[in-house]
């Protein structure tokens, strides 16, 4: 794509509005970056832009710098309300997300990961497993690498592997995915994309450019994500919890991956490839099961040689912050699953627990979720519950009658409230179902912190 001497605005100076800029600049553009915010940390990225000869405005979007653009790249999570947005749609500028920016400038095959949760295991799972078989891999994305910024190393014979948000794929246009995966679609975001069906729509975009000779591997399980494979023309490959779910005569490419028992079977091109024992897994739950699963099948239209790819998912603990273990304190074993974000992230986390003993410390900044609907769960699973962050009394009107409930005044007193109520042979389980901007930076700060206070309640 010929951007050279265009006036491209990139609104937002997170981490891939920076990429974005710097890649667009390279290109020969005219750049300018347009932030509503202004704090002391944009003002050093903002004079970093600068000395790379970017125009860059803090505080506003004002109509004199939005003027003469000729491209619009939003950041993630710009809402359409935002005037950078309005005043482009009023005068007929194109407006697409960063990672279809990129994507005009990567010659590399597209693996791209999308779904409610598990997201990132599933992208640097993939990763670890192509890098493994031989294949030069990048991993970017949402996963805290943006796109824009690997584009100055793509070749050709590279798999890019990138984890992609409903937030991005909102704006693509032309963005196309050799390897397409949609893990699952649950609540969330509901701050921003309003219903669950434009958040569906988002989501689905995934694969609205695939061709015949590409990939996508979808949640069988979810008869809405089922659908999907009736409105591509990709290949479809289907992970399943059960055989019996998944009628073969309707894969197009004659490939899937199931639970059967105690094992994970794999099909591709009608014989069974791979057998793997469950009890040889690092990663417990059915929902790592099936991250698993979607893993194995993206990496096998790679043609990732089998040996390669269970040894490196034999040798896959998971990532930081996705149900991690931290420490035992008399008796009481601690886990961090900070990156639970979701009501069906935390469900995820507590079904890998038997019996009723967790204490389950939660709450933060509400996207819009319906908590009720964990109330099954949590009467099964839970003994008592700790509350926090301004979500605290939606969750305990949606919660407290099912289990003892307790209000912490922020995460140190919530995790001493939990260890108080505790017993022996119970778990402390961080595992939100918010995000973390109430209190934290992020959900990586958030887990960072619950860790240092639990090694602190060691020395008490």
């Amino acid at each position: 794509m010929q951007i050279r001497d265009k006036k491209i605005l990139v609104a937002g100076l997170g981490l891939s509005g920076q990429a974005a800029a710097k890649l667009a600049k390279s290109k020969k553009a005219c750049v300018y970056v347009s932030e509503i915010a202004n704090t002391k940390a944009l003002q050093k990225k903002a004079k970093d832009l600068r000395k790379h000869g970017i125009a860059v405005e803090l505080g506003r979007h004002s109509a004199s710098f939005l003027k003469g653009t000729d491209l619009l790249i939003v950041s993630p999570g710009l809402k359409d309300n935002s005037r950078a947005i309005v005043w482009a749609q009023r005068y007929k500028v194109p407006i697409i997300s960063e990672i279809e920016f990129a994507s005009w400038f990567c010659p590399a095959p597209i693996i791209a990961i999308t779904g409610t949760n598990g997201k990132s295991t599933v992208t640097t799972l993939i990763g670890k497993v192509l890098n493994k078989a031989g294949k030069r891999t990048i991993i970017c994305g949402n996963i805290g690498n943006p796109f824009s910024g690997e584009a100055a190393r793509f070749k050709s014979a590279d798999v890019v592997v990138l984890e992609v948000s409903s937030f991005a794929l909102r704006h693509i246009k032309n963005f196309r995915p050799k390897v397409s995966v949609i893990l699952n679609i649950s609540q969330n975001h509901l701050d921003y994309h309003k219903t669950m069906a434009e958040y569906f729509r988002a989501k689905s975009k995934i694969l609205v450019n695939q061709k015949k000779d590409d990939f996508t591997v979808l949640n069988f399980d979810d008869a809405s994500i089922r659908s999907l494979a009736k409105k591509t023309k990709a290949k479809t490959v289907f992970f399943s919890k059960r055989k019996v779910n998944l009628p073969l005569a309707i894969n197009k490419c004659h490939a899937a991956a199931w639970l059967d028992g105690n094992n994970i079977k794999v099909l591709w091109k009608k014989k069974e490839k791979i057998t793997l024992s469950k009890q040889r897994l690092k990663l417990k739950g059915v929902h790592n099961y099936q991250n698993i699963m979607s893993a194995i099948l993206a990496c096998l239209t790679q043609n990732a040689d089998k040996k390669k790819i269970l040894d490196a998912i034999l040798s896959f603990k998971g990532l930081e912050h996705r149900c991690e273990y931290v420490t035992t304190i008399r008796g009481v074993r601690f886990v961090n699953d900070s990156k639970a974000t979701t009501v069906d992230a935390t469900a995820c986390a507590l079904s890998i627990f038997e019996g009723r003993n967790v204490v389950l410390v939660c709450g933060g900044y509400d996207k819009g979720s319906n908590f009720a609907c964990i109330r099954p769960l949590i009467k099964k699973k839970v003994r008592c519950l700790v509350v926090m962050g301004k979500a605290r009394n939606k969750i305990k009107k949606a919660l407290g009658d099912t289990v003892d409930t307790i209000t912490a005044k922020n995460l140190e007193h919530a995790v001493w409230l939990a260890f108080k109520n505790a017993s022996s042979g119970d778990c402390v389980l961080l595992s939100p179902m918010c995000a973390s901007f109430d209190m934290f930076k992020n959900f990586e700060q958030r887990g960072i912190i619950f860790k240092k206070i639990v090694r602190d309640l060691r020395q008490r």
